[in-house]
């Protein structure tokens, strides 16, 4: 089949870098041409454009970058929207594509453009409850009249978009019913496939590995380290992490704690309102490019993913999880989003706690030990059959496979 993948994120950021270029690298190995349409930030784009076209055309890919509009508010949004439309029918045109794959919302809108002007088949990259999540972060207010206007608006959109697609992706078992619920659609044009990890570039440090990453960044080698991977803010329970590491710093000498984030201004005024300065000397910051995550995590005893949960996070699937899981480092969450309490049950990989209930995290510290036991390879191993890079490549040419057998 002729692909033309669409992506309102960019291939140079670092989300493109995780989980965009390794699915569409794998696509490629399957299908006989795949043209790439995604949007780049400017400042990446200078520096990095030219390596990454160079490195997707020895694959066989053909890449066209467009420049993500900076600012202007939903205007700026509108005229890439109006650029993703011309570009997804132009390219279609020049390609012959028959198979429109549609990463998120955003680009869904376009590739339904396409399927009716071009009769090609939709693949509904369906990455979250995008008109839900929008209500999360603050975006719209429901008791504003304007708002909610705009909200039945777009999930009106979104279930054209679901009826529209002939197949669709989504991250979690836990979405799949409201999935089916918002389109009106049968389970099978759904395949779970989860945020995974390249378990090739995520390996697992040895001791002596661990020890010199921590003494580097003037650590104890024997540190108990937990760790923090991604951005900052509400819906990731920063606040609340920084509250564990508190009572566990009180409670062990040997607690240290290792950030890494690009947030980091915003990180520096949440320490300073939760932390004494005394606090803060044992909480390491990094910014990290993804080439360096791996040996920055290797230096984690334990990830601390605390997620806020809501209806929209049933649709999330944490890719740090599957880091860290592909490097042994076990996990501290809470439940209520995805299929994370599934996957930490099933896997014997961390335990679940309330962040919200200091009790709970209070019995967190308590069971470190037990946690830390948890890692090591045995948790690798598990986890590869569920989280591997290869079981992402092998679901998605099941679908392909899918949309083959109705042309």
């Amino acid at each position: 089949m002729k692909v033309l993948y669409l992506t309102y994120d960019g291939l140079l950021d670092p989300l493109g870098e995780s989980q965009i270029l390794p699915y569409i690298k794998g696509i490629a190995r399957t299908e006989s041409d795949v043209v790439v349409l995604s949007f780049e930030k400017a400042e990446r784009a200078f520096f990095g454009q030219k390596q990454k076209t160079i490195e997707l055309s020895v694959e066989g890919i053909v890449w066209k970058s467009l420049r993500f509009t900076k600012g202007f508010g939903p205007v700026g949004k509108l005229w890439d929207l109006i650029k993703m439309y011309y570009w997804a029918l132009l390219l279609t045109f020049q390609h012959h594509i028959n198979v429109v794959h549609a990463r998120g919302h955003t680009s869904a809108q376009a590739g339904l453009f396409v399927k009716k002007i071009y009769g090609s088949k939709l693949l509904f990259d369906f990455r979250g409850l995008w008109v839900d999540e929008r209500v999360d972060k603050g975006g719209w207010n429901l008791s504003l009249p304007l708002d909610r206007m705009q909200y039945r608006h777009f999930k009106n959109i979104e279930r054209k978009l679901l009826q529209g697609a002939d197949q669709i992706v989504v991250l979690t078992h836990a979405v799949v019913n409201e999935v089916v619920g918002i389109g009106a659609i049968s389970h099978e044009k759904i395949t779970v496939i989860p945020c995974c990890a390249d378990f090739d570039h995520f390996l697992q440090p040895s001791h002596t590995q661990r020890e010199k990453v921590r003494n580097d960044m003037g650590m104890p080698s024997d540190a108990f380290v937990l760790g923090y991977l991604g951005s900052v803010g509400p819906m990731y329970m920063t606040e609340r992490f920084l509250r564990l590491y508190k009572i566990a710093s009180s409670r062990r000498d040997d607690v240290y704690a290792l950030i890494i984030t690009q947030d980091i201004q915003q990180l520096k005024l949440l320490m300073n309102e939760c932390l004494s300065e005394q606090q803060q000397k044992k909480i390491f910051v990094k910014a990290a490019q993804r080439e360096e995550v791996p040996r920055f995590i290797s230096a984690f005893t334990i990830l601390v993913n605390f997620v806020l949960p809501s209806y929209a996070r049933i649709s999330m699937s944490p890719t740090k999880m599957a880091e860290c899981f592909a490097a042994g480092i076990p996990v501290l969450a809470n439940p209520g989003v995805g299929d994370v309490a599934e996957q930490i049950t099933f896997l014997k990989a961390g335990i679940l706690v309330n962040p919200d209930v200091e009790t709970d995290l209070f019995s967190a510290v308590e069971r470190f030990g037990e946690v830390s036991e948890m890692g090591g390879n045995s948790l690798r191993e598990k986890a590869r059959p569920l989280l591997g890079l290869e079981v992402a490549d092998e679901r998605y040419r099941a679908v392909y496979q899918k949309i083959g057998k109705i042309f």
